[in-house]
């Protein structure tokens, strides 16, 4: 059998234990990055002391367990009885070798173990009454973490940030055309659309009074925006208003950097960055454009911090990004952006300060 990759099958994913406790929803994303993986008699799924902390399943053939000296070893068939993983230790105590040509499954464990807190929490959760100063508004919280567990940038939060972020979050009534955000103005709060609709826009001349506006995306309920503002302590580059009536959910700069933004930011060093491009990984330049022109590290995309949103739904999700600027301020909050369509971003540690003076500028290289 030679080595090849393929989707699990949603049903074999389902049985598994402790798998089958997610939601069927969660399931199905599950399946979609879970791939089986083949290999032949004699080849080690694992071995001792590995210390790798996925949970492995073994879906067709036999394997060996082959523990520390002195303990005995044993067979392990994959039947339709076979729900739990191989080993659930890390570092592992045993080696697992193929008897037979194998198909088996790797599952990440801590993506496992958010979608699983998600799917706790949600069973938990009920009608809440919430007052919003005079206001009185009724808050699912049960559908509103379905729709969060939707975000990428949700999905990835510590299970003991979830709870925390629900409990800080203020509601606020909004009716059709009120505006949110405005471009220019200081960031203060996060927001999450808990219903209604609202629209981006930005207006693309230096005078904010007379300046052509352009719509930048249109939000739905589950979407978040104002996020920008908070990591680059930047003004608001965009103006968001509501479509229709509709709650929103907001939380303050503070909450919002110590239960989102801290745990969820990759950031790297130049040197591992380098490892990272030199294995694939892809350079964005988040400064303006008449920057990145007077110079920018080899081959790197230019993606402004403003543009994130939209350039966002042109990068090859399969590819890593690594975001970089002179401060390392508007590269993180690029990257938060980014991250929430899904991508895998990491960001350059301290900026590099002397981009302009070290790199070579567009016309002396090749740029994306």
């Amino acid at each position: 059998m030679v080595n090849t990759s393929n989707s699990v099958d949603l049903f074999t994913l389902a049985r598994l234990t402790p798998i089958s406790s997610l939601m069927d929803e969660q399931i199905e994303e599950l399946a979609l990055k879970t791939k089986e993986q083949a290999i032949p008699p004699g080849r080690a799924l694992f071995k001792r002391g590995d210390d790798d902390d996925d949970l492995i399943y073994l879906i067709e053939g036999e394997v060996e367990i082959r523990p520390a000296e002195g303990r005995y070893t044993r067979v392990i068939s994959a039947t339709p009885q076979s729900r739990h993983p191989l080993s659930d230790q890390s570092p592992r105590r045993a080696t697992a070798v193929a008897i037979t040509p194998v198909l088996f499954i790797r599952i990440n464990r801590d993506l496992f173990d958010t979608m699983l807190t998600w799917a706790q929490s949600v069973e938990t959760s009920s009608e809440e009454v919430i007052m919003s100063g005079d206001d009185v508004l009724t808050i699912d919280t049960s559908a509103l973490k379905s729709k969060m567990q939707h975000s990428p940038n949700f999905r990835k939060l510590p299970a003991a940030n979830i709870e925390q972020l629900l409990e800080r979050m203020e509601p606020m009534r909004m009716s059709a055309g009120e505006v949110v955000i405005r471009q220019g103005d200081k960031g203060d709060y996060f927001y999450v659309i808990e219903q209604g609709e609202a629209l981006v826009t930005r207006i693309i001349e230096a005078d904010e009074e007379n300046g052509d506006s352009i719509e930048m995306a249109h939000l739905c309920e589950g979407s978040t925006f104002g996020e920008a503002a908070l990591i680059s302590n930047k003004p608001r580059n965009a103006t968001v208003s509501m479509q229709t009536d509709g709650i929103l959910l907001r939380l303050k700069k503070g909450d919002f950097l110590e239960l989102m933004q801290e745990p969820l930011q990759n950031w790297v060093s130049y040197k591992e960055a380098q490892t990272k491009i030199s294995a694939g990984a892809l350079w964005i330049d988040v400064r303006a454009p008449h920057d990145y022109l007077r110079g920018h590290l080899s081959n790197a995309i230019n993606i402004p911090l403003n543009e994130a949103h939209r350039s966002a739904q042109t990068l090859d999700s399969s590819k890593e990004y690594i975001c970089y600027c002179p401060t390392g301020r508007r590269s993180s909050a690029a990257a938060f952006i980014l991250s929430q369509r899904g991508l895998g971003v990491s960001v350059v540690k301290g900026g590099l300060p002397d981009i302009e003076e070290n790199y070579p500028s567009a016309n002396q290289s090749n740029s994306a």
